[in-house]
C-alpha cells in the first residue's frame, strides 16, 4: 500500500510527502511512522490485531509473520529502514538462553543479556575496548571490507547471528524496499553510541571528562567509516532517501556530557557527516533519548534536518521547540507514550497541544516520544491514529 497525500490537485506518495516536509519545513500531511517493544506486539496480538490485517498487510520473512512489519503497513506508516554496521566486526555468538534471557557475545564489542520477547533495558559487560592499547590493536578493524562482506543489509545488526551478504545481495535487497515508494532512510549508532558499545557506557563518560583525544579518535573512526560505506553502497549504485543516526546524548535530566564537550568533540563529526549527505542530497535525521534540547542550535549548524524522538518526560515539547526552531527543523515525536495509555481524552488533548502547533510552526512528522510500550492498547492506538489521519 502506498499512502498518498493531497497538496492542491497532485497526489504523492510517501516519499514524495516525507521530502516536502523536510524541504518546505511545511506539513501538507502528516508522514508517520512508529517503534513498537516486542511485548506491545504480543500484547496486541492478544487483544486482536491480527484480525484487522488484510492479505496486503502481511508480511513474511522464512514463512512466518513479521507482525511488526505487518501493522506497519497497515497504519500505512511512510518510511520504511534499512541498516548499516559499523561495528568492529567481531564474531558474534549466542552464549546461552535460559530462564527467559538469551547471552549473545555481539559485533560491536559487548556482552549483554536480553530478555527473550521483551524490549527492556539490557545488562551490557565485557567491553573489548579497555583502553588507549587495545583501541590501537582493534581499530584497523574499522575498514569498509575488513571481511569482504557488506556492511549494509536490510536487516538489523543489533545483537545479530546470521551471516552477512556480499555486497552485490545487500544492494539488491535494499533496492527492492526502495521500489516501495516509502521513503527509506538508513540506520547505524552514531559515533557517540558506537564508541561506548566497545568502550562501556561509564568508561566512556570518564574519557569526555579527561581523555577528549581519546575520545574524539572514537568519533572519528566511526564517522569516517560510516562515510566510506555510504561511499561505497552509492557507487554500486545502493537507493536510499536519508540516514538515520542513533545517538543518545541524554537523559531525562539533561545531556550525558557538557555542551563545550560536545562542541569540540562530537559537533565536528556529525557536522561531517551532515556535509556528506547533503552532498549526496541525503537527508539527515538524528534520534536521541532525554532532554537535549539545549544542543539544537549545534544540530542545525551540523546540517540536521529531522530531529527524533524528543522524549516529553524530559520536559520538551513540539510546540514550543517548533515555535523556536520550525523554520529550521523538522520534529518526528515528541507524542507522550503515558498519555496513549490514558483516556480517549488524554489522547486528544496530547495531539490537540502538539501535533497541530506543530504543523502551524514547520513540518512535523509523527512519531511517539520514544516507542509504544505494551501499556498502550490497541484500541488506543488505532483512536491515536485516527485522529493524526483526520488532521491531516
Amino acid at each position: 500500500m502506498v499512502r498518498t497525500a493531497h497538496t492542491g490537485k497532485k497526489m504523492i506518495n510517501s516519499r514524495e510527502l516525507v521530502k516536502q516536509t523536510i524541504n518546505a519545513k511545511a506539513t501538507y500531511d502528516i508522514a508517520l511512522y512508529d517503534s513498537f517493544w516486542e511485548d506491545t506486539l504480543t500484547t496486541w496480538k492478544d487483544q486482536g490485531a491480527l484480525s484487522l490485517l488484510n492479505e496486503k498487510d502481511k508480511v513474511f520473512k522464512k514463512d512466518k509473520l513479521d507482525i511488526n512489519l505487518s501493522l506497519q503497513r497497515h497504519f500505512d506508516f511512510d518510511f520504511d529502514m534499512v541498516f548499516l554496521d559499523n561495528s568492529f566486526r567481531l564474531e558474534p555468538e549466542l552464549l546461552k538462553e535460559e530462564n527467559g534471557f538469551i547471552t549473545v557475545k555481539d559485533r560491536c564489542g559487548y556482552t549483554a543479556d536480553k530478555y527473550i520477547g521483551k524490549s527492556r533495558t539490557m545488562h551490557m559487560y565485557n567491553h573489548v575496548n579497555t583502553g588507549e592499547e587495545t583501541w590501537k590493536k582493534l581499530r584497523h578493524r574499522l575498514r569498509v571490507d575488513f571481511d569482504h562482506l557488506s556492511r549494509v543489509d536490510v536487516n538489523p545488526y543489533f545483537m545479530r547471528t546470521e551471516p552477512d551478504k556480499t555486497w552485490e545481495e545487500s544492494i539488491q535487497s535494499i533496492n527492492k524496499v526502495y521500489d516501495h515508494n516509502k521513503y527509506t532512510f538508513m540506520n547505524s549508532y552514531g559515533p557517540f553510541e558506537a564508541a561506548w558499545r566497545h568502550r562501556g557506557f561509564t568508561e566512556l563518560l570518564m574519557d569526555s571528562a579527561s581523555e577528549e583525544a581519546f575520545i574524539e579518535e572514537m568519533f572519528e573512526a566511526h564517522t569516517d567509516l560510516i562515510i566510506e560505506t555510504l561511499k561505497k553502497g552509492l557507487s554500486m549504485g545502493m537507493r536510499i532517501d536519508g540516514y538515520f543516526l542513533i545517538e543518545d546524548l541524554g537523559h531525562t535530566g539533561g545531556l550525558l556530557i557538557s555542551p563545550a564537550v560536545y562542541k569540540r568533540t562530537l559537533h565536528k563529526q556529525h557536522r561531517k557527516l551532515g556535509d556528506f549527505l547533503h552532498s549526496n542530497k541525503l537527508d539527515f535525521f538524528m534520534h536521541s533519548c532525554g532532554r537535549v534540547k539545549e544542543l539544537i542550535p549545534l544540530f542545525i549548524e551540523e546540517g540536521l534536518d529531522v530531529l527524533q524522538a524528543i522524549e516529553s518526560k524530559a520536559d520538551q515539547d513540539v510546540s514550543i521547540l517548533s515555535a523556536e526552531y520550525g523554520k529550521d527543523l523538522v520534529f518526528m515525536g515528541n507524542i507522550d507514550v503515558q498519555k496513549l495509555s490514558g483516556s480517549q481524552e488524554d489522547i486528544k488533548e496530547e495531539i490537540r497541544h502538539k501535533i497541530i502547533p506543530a504543523i502551524h510552526n514547520g513540518g512535523y512528522i509523527y512519531h511517539s516520544d520514544h516507542s509504544i510500550p505494551p501499556e498502550v492498547s490497541f484500541e488506543n492506538y488505532c483512536y491515536m491514529i485516527d485522529l493524526i489521519k483526520r488532521i491531516s
